[in-house]
């Protein structure tokens, strides 16, 4: 028997519920869970990084929707995003 009712609610969602998660910044994955930041702001994070330590959380960026890296290009942003890390601290 079919379910016809499976995913229903995705598709009222923008984009389908489909992103750039912030915080290990995977291209074209649901973001429906969400987690706070240590200064209040809600993150859409995905499935995986729900659990994230809160050290990953708060290093996350803001809005990811406007970064154009892909997979290629994510060990360079986050050894950049380290660094900065890093030097603020």
């Amino acid at each position: 028997m079919a379910k016809n009712n499976r995913g229903k609610a995705l598709y009222k969602q923008p984009s389908r519920a489909r992103g750039t998660c912030p915080v290990c910044l995977a291209t074209r994955t649901k973001l429906l869970e969400t987690v706070k930041k240590s200064d209040g702001t809600q993150l859409q994070v995905c499935k995986r990084c729900s659990h994230a330590a809160t050290t990953r959380i708060d290093a996350a960026v803001a809005n990811s929707s406007t970064i154009a890296f892909r997979r290629k290009h994510k060990k360079a942003f986050h050894q950049l995003q380290t660094s900065l890390l890093q030097y603020r601290t």
